[in-house]
């Protein structure tokens, strides 16, 4: 159900954004191969055909076309380039893949419907060949992923997308995990030589690690999302704050509101609100004299606030009060060579607590009394 929910969830993207198509293939993909073991399904679609474990070689079809579009997502986030020559190789490698399992399928003796493919099949040559086909294939590709997935998540930008890219490193290679264990399982029972552990304790831990990575995928493909999600809120919630800021400082400066649409994205009309308030900002810088800062910044330090705090007041009360003079008609004080420019920090998260900062210090009571008593100053 939680793969059905997640495909379902990312359909909407999928369609739009064509880079998150391999994804959602993916999760279809072991979503739809895991409904087909359902005995309930399997009795209904898949027994009534009369081919013994017919279900099983078409889960595993689906996961090699599931392993194969998780590597298509991640080198094409982490390496786009390579996909110019990898495309077609991964392409053919899954085709030639699928049709080897086909062949050792057919040729693998099925004389009834098995529950567990790989333990019915232990010792048996062709039986072996068959899954050794197709774990080796998931072997390569959750490798090949899980290298992919960790290195590109040292480098990658936002704490949930990092996050996210490390799980599913993990997840995939908690998959890798899994298929090796399988194949050293399968190769030493065909070869007579005793493995690690008893059958039964070696199908517990298969499935113990195999839930394990399915587990870490499904949450590590959930952490950006849910990251994404936060902020939009976090952004929302930024917007309504500085909003009465915004509208406030404009009044000074009806001209720097542009008229061009920004969208619905609540990040994008934020970013025009910031860019917004700071060019009021500078051109308020030139109704403000040396003298009037220099005051402002004594008044903000006498507060005895933390740093961070004591910059945003003393920035609020010069600001106010150059404001006021502003709308009273007042002349600039400084010319433009002499007016410093607001330059909005680079880190836009950084920058929005920077203006939200503002936006409580220039409501504060300490911050109109200041403007008031200081408004001979610009005038």
């Amino acid at each position: 159900m939680a793969l059905w929910v997640v495909a379902f969830w990312r359909l909407p993207a999928a369609i739009r954004i064509p880079r998150q198509r391999p994804l959602w293939t993916a999760f279809a993909c072991v979503a739809v191969a895991s409904t087909i073991a359902r005995p309930a399904v399997k009795s209904i679609m898949i027994l009534p055909i009369g081919i013994n474990n017919l279900a099983t070689v078409i889960q595993h079809i689906l996961g090699m076309g599931g392993s194969t579009a998780v590597l298509f997502f991640v080198i094409a986030m982490a390496k786009p380039d390579a996909l110019r020559w990898g495309r077609p190789l991964l392409y053919s490698c899954a085709a030639f893949g699928s049709a080897l399992l086909v062949v050792f399928f057919a040729l693998t003796p099925r004389p009834e419907e098995t529950h567990n493919f790989f333990e019915a099949n232990l010792g048996q040559p062709m039986g072996t060949a068959y899954c050794l086909t197709f774990l080796g294939y998931l072997t390569i590709a959750m490798t090949i992923a899980s290298w992919l997935f960790l290195s590109y998540g040292r480098r990658a930008a936002g704490t949930s997308l990092r996050v996210g890219l490390r799980l599913l490193g993990a997840g995939t290679a908690f998959g890798a995990l899994y298929t090796g264990w399988r194949i050293g399982h399968m190769t030493t029972r065909l070869a007579g030589i005793p493995f690690v552990t008893d059958d039964d304790t070696a199908q517990f831990v298969a499935d113990l690690v195999e839930y394990a990575s399915i587990a870490l995928i499904i949450l590590g493909n959930s952490v950006p999302a849910v990251g994404v999600l936060w902020r939009t809120i976090t952004y929302r919630r930024a917007l309504t704050e500085v909003r009465p800021l915004w509208a406030w400082l404009i009044e000074a400066a009806p001209g720097v509101v542009l008229d061009e649409p920004v969208g619905r994205s609540p990040r994008l009309q934020l970013h025009r609100q910031l860019i917004e308030i700071w060019d009021v900002v500078l051109i308020l810088r030139a109704h403000a004299s040396t003298d009037l800062i220099a005051a402002a910044r004594r008044e903000a330090e006498a507060a005895r606030l933390d740093p961070q705090a004591t910059d945003r007041l003393a920035e609020a009360m010069w600001i106010r009060a150059a404001w006021l003079a502003a709308v009273q008609g007042a002349e600039p004080r400084t010319d433009e060579s002499e007016a410093t420019a607001a330059e909005m920090d680079t880190d836009f998260d950084a920058e929005v607590r920077n203006v939200l900062g503002l936006a409580r210090a220039f409501r504060d009571p300490r911050t109109t009394a200041f403007a008031h008593q200081h408004q001979e100053q610009p005038a």
